[in-house]
């Protein structure tokens, strides 16, 4: 027996805006601990941060923080990146002029962002990647903390970046924007 058919539904889903999710963590239905990002107006919840994550953040917010010009350079840590209306992920590190205010800043602003990833490998290498090059973003690291490496895009263009290299345990990278500033990926804190 055959159970009588339905009629097909349309589901479509409600797309949130950046203002959308700030006026909601203002209203307080989002708390302030909740760790999500906006991807294309869905908010996707990020994995709390390891212990190798944070060390690796912490060192990388100093390294820079410390060699770069104050009141030319500002150095965002774990802080959201307007990339359009529907999308905000917050990299682990975004390099912007220091004259422009943190809310204003947009991809092409950004001369390095960089996420650590512990568990997302595929989600910054894939989709994060795209959503960066299409904004515009100079260069974008990926510290893969497993695999001891940083995956480095730059060119960015509306298909993704034009240059990826990976750089490995033994290697060193600097970025494009800051060519004295070379860091050894056996220096980065990637142990428990």
């Amino acid at each position: 027996m055959n159970a009588p058919g339905r009629p097909a539904e349309t589901v479509t889903p409600y797309r949130f805006t950046y203002d959308d999710v700030l006026r909601m963590a203002e209203a307080g239905i989002l708390p302030e601990d909740a760790h999500v990002e906006l991807i294309e107006g869905e908010l996707i919840a990020v994995s709390p941060e390891s212990v190798p994550h944070v060390r690796c953040r912490r060192w990388l917010t100093q390294f820079f923080t410390r060699r770069l010009t104050e009141g030319e350079w500002e150095v965002n840590s774990d802080a959201p990146v307007r990339l359009d209306d529907l999308t905000a992920p917050e990299p682990d590190l975004a390099i912007f002029p220091s004259r422009l205010h943190d809310r204003d800043v947009r991809g092409v602003d950004i001369v390095l962002a960089i996420e650590v990833s512990v568990s997302s490998q595929a989600f910054d290498l894939g989709r994060k990647a795209e959503l960066y090059a299409q904004s515009g973003i100079g260069e974008y690291w990926v510290i893969d903390v497993p695999a001891r490496r940083i995956v480095v895009h730059r060119e960015p263009s509306a298909g993704g970046y034009r240059a990826v290299q990976e750089v490995g345990a033994r290697g060193s990278i600097a970025p494009k924007a800051f060519p004295q500033l070379e860091i050894n990926v056996a220096d980065l804190p990637l142990d428990d």
